[in-house]
């Protein structure tokens, strides 16, 4: 069997044990734990799939993890929480800071790309980015599966 079918097929079984513990509401300290092991199979997932050697994997993930701190510290500093009650003018700010919140985005990637660049060649980062979706996608899908086959039961 292919090594890639045996990470493949461990991915897709960590993703359901995931999916149904988070589907079940755990505590906090579980949902660290759950937290753990979807970071960790998306460093599987990622340097699988951008195929990096072990000298280019030690390079890329200190920049990457530094960069997906930087992306999450932004994310958590934007309050994009739309309500109906909202005046124009609170919606109209609402999407400058979103749009705004965007660019910086945008900003820290470039800055991260040129870092990145010291560790793996421009084409394993171009497709970074499609990894990544794909890695979330996944995930995502797999969730849904699993609600659908609690709610059949």
């Amino acid at each position: 069997m292919k090594l890639q079918t045996i990470f493949i097929r461990m991915f897709i079984f960590f993703a359901f044990i995931i999916s149904a513990m988070v589907a079940t509401g755990q505590d906090g300290e579980q949902r660290e734990r759950i937290k753990d092991k979807v970071k960790a199979q998306r460093v599987a997932y990622i340097t699988q799939e951008l195929e990096l050697s072990e000298t280019e994997a030690q390079k890329f993930w200190p920049v990457y993890n530094t960069y997906l701190s930087e992306i999450e510290q932004l994310r958590a500093s934007l309050d994009l929480k739309p309500r109906r009650e909202m005046s124009d003018k609170e919606a109209e700010d609402m999407m400058m800071a979103m749009l705004d919140g965007r660019s910086k985005e945008i900003e820290i990637q470039k800055k991260y790309i040129q870092k990145m660049k010291t560790a793996v060649p421009a084409k394993k980062i171009a497709m970074l980015f499609k990894v990544e979706r794909e890695f979330k996608e996944k995930v995502i899908s797999n969730i849904k599966e699993r609600r659908k086959n609690r709610m059949e039961k």
